[in-house]
């Protein structure tokens, strides 16, 4: 099991949290794997580490049959979701499972020396991985 970290619309990684999208969507093919750990970095202007999850099955096709695969387990519009999926390479969802919201989130300012916040997803370091079980515990 890797670790990543994947930024992400505050709303977007909220609606993972509290179960009302079952998966999340990204345009380009990624190194994620099933039972991959998830660690969610809420971009600017919240700018923080709200959550995580783990990596269930993962959807790969035409955007098309990505969404007709997910659409009954999100709380999004064909509108808003095909034009995401269609402007990448390769389009693909990600499961959720045992998704966990942090209690306090950590905000970029308390981890900035080590943690520079990805464009989209990067492996998550030995560091980060420390501070949040700390919180955690």
């Amino acid at each position: 099991m890797e670790n990543y970290v994947l930024s992400i619309k505050k709303e977007y990684g909220l609606n993972l949290l509290f179960g009302k999208a079952k998966y999340e969507y990204r345009r380009r093919k990624s190194k994620i794997k099933t039972g991959d750990r998830i660690i969610l970095y809420a971009t600017a202007p919240d700018s923080e580490i709200i959550g995580e999850f783990i990596v269930g099955r993962i959807i790969t096709g035409t955007a098309r049959e990505v969404w007709e695969k997910t659409k009954e387990k999100v709380c999004y519009p064909i509108e808003e979701v095909m034009p995401y999926l269609e402007s990448g390479g390769y389009p693909i969802a990600f499961e959720v499972i045992f998704p966990k919201r942090y209690i306090k989130p950590i905000h970029l300012l308390e981890i900035k020396t080590f943690f520079n916040p990805p464009m989209s997803y990067c492996k998550a370091s030995e560091e980060l991985r420390r501070v949040i079980s700390l919180q955690m515990s």
